[in-house]
C-alpha cells in the first residue's frame, strides 16, 4: 500500500487525470501499481499472469477514470477493478469445478468484500493470514467475512429451496 504521505497526492492526480493529464495518469500508476501486482500476484498465484493481469487494471482504469466520482475512492476502485479482472481470469480457467457448485447468483449476491475474502479463500485457496495480509486487514476480519459469507450463501440456498416447493 502506498505511503500515507503519498495517498494525499492522488485526489489531485485523479482530477489531473479527468482532464486528459497523462502524467498524472502515470504518476497514478506509479503509487499503485506494486500494490496492485502483490494482489493479483496473490490471486492468480504466477508473475506472468499477474504482470498481464496488472496491464488490463489499468487500461480499464485509463478509459473509465471519469466514472470514479470520488477521486479520494481511486485505489479502492483500483482495487475492485483488479478483483474482477482477476476473478474472471480464475473462472475462465482451470477452476470451474468449484464455480460449478454454486450459482452464480449466489457468489453475486454477496457484498463485495465478503465475495472478494469468499473468493481468494475458497476458489484461490489462500489462507485466512495470507488474505489478510493481501488486502491490508486483519485475520480476524478476514474469518469474520468467510463465516458471514457462508452464511449468506446458506439463506439463498434456503430461501431457493422453498421457492422451489
Amino acid at each position: 500500500m502506498p505511503a500515507k504521505k503519498d495517498l494525499s497526492k492522488i485526489p489531485a492526480l485523479v482530477l489531473g487525470a479527468w482532464n486528459d493529464d497523462i502524467e498524472c495518469f502515470s504518476a497514478l500508476y506509479l503509487l499503485t501499481v506494486d500494490d496492485t501486482y502483490n494482489y493479483c500476484r496473490h490471486i492468480l498465484g504466477d508473475d506472468r499472469s499477474a504482470s498481464f493481469a496488472v496491464c488490463d487494471v489499468y487500461t480499464t482504469a485509463l478509459k473509465n477514470i471519469l466514472k470514479l466520482k470520488d477521486p479520494s475512492l481511486f485505489t479502492s476502485w483500483i482495487r475492485r477493478i483488479a478483483f474482477d479482472i482477476c476473478y474472471e481470469k480464475v473462472i475462465t480457467d482451470s477452476r470451474t469445478d468449484l464455480y460449478s457448485l454454486l450459482h452464480p447468483e449466489e457468489l453475486e449476491s454477496l457484498p463485495f468484500s465478503e465475495k472478494q475474502i469468499f473468493f481468494l479463500h475458497d476458489f484461490v485457496g489462500l489462507q485466512e493470514k495470507d488474505i489478510a495480509n493481501a488486502l491490508h486487514i486483519t485475520k480476524k476480519h478476514v474469518e469474520k467475512c468467510l463465516a458471514s459469507s457462508r452464511e449468506h450463501i446458506l439463506e439463498l440456498r434456503k430461501l431457493q429451496g422453498s421457492d422451489s416447493l
